[in-house]
């Protein structure tokens, strides 16, 4: 008689086969081994699991204690899974991270930081960029605002995010596709229309003289 979503089976001593019965002769004794599963998720604590040896005559049964100790353990990702974004220099991206307590025991104090290239400023949507509390199982999703430096040229940077407890820590590397703006090209253009049209001008007055 176990919790919900457990799984408890035995096995005879000496033998590898679980089985649900077994013979046992006139004043002889059998060893059991019993093996108990839990969920992945359960809850640290104590827990009782009543075992019984059911015969024709008679019901024997004994409680035995399992105590389930504390499991940290924290994941960084994305809500679709990717770990890439694209930004441009000198402008705020924003990008979602998804925090998960993977462990069985409530996270407290979980800061979240980036590793950037130098001139980058990174932000986040939390006060003193700590998460207070995760539940075992559970998923906290944060923005981060990243600027890349206004003089970072076009091409993919790597950025780091970590998510760190005094127990457990966890990293996630992004990559960053970075775009200049494109004003001076435009400028570029502009010029050189303006030329060509001010030639056409000129050969177009002067050009019969």
């Amino acid at each position: 008689n176990a919790p919900s979503g457990w799984n408890v089976s035995f096995t005879p001593s000496g033998e590898s086969t679980t089985v649900a019965g077994i013979d046992v002769e006139s004043g002889a004794s059998q060893g059991i081994t019993v093996d108990v599963t839990t969920p992945d998720q359960v809850e640290a604590g104590e827990y009782t699991i009543s075992v019984s040896a059911v015969s024709a005559e008679e019901t024997l049964s004994q409680d035995l204690t399992v105590n389930i100790t504390g499991t940290y353990g924290i994941s960084v990702s994305t809500p679709d899974g990717r770990l890439s974004f694209d930004a441009h220099a000198g402008q705020e991206s924003d990008v979602t991270l998804s925090v998960t307590n993977t462990g069985n025991v409530d996270l407290e104090n979980v800061s979240v930081n980036c590793s950037a290239p130098s001139g980058w400023t990174v932000t986040y949507d939390l006060e003193n960029n700590t998460i207070e509390s995760i539940a075992a199982g559970s998923t906290t999703e944060v923005i981060a605002h990243v600027e890349p430096s206004s003089d970072a040229i076009t091409g993919d940077y790597a950025a780091t995010f970590t998510a760190r407890t005094d127990e457990t820590s966890d990293s996630a590397e992004f990559r960053v596709s970075v775009k200049t703006q494109t004003v001076w090209g435009f400028i570029a253009i502009v010029i050189i229309l303006c030329v060509a049209g001010g030639l056409g001008y000129v050969f177009k007055k002067y050009g019969r003289r």
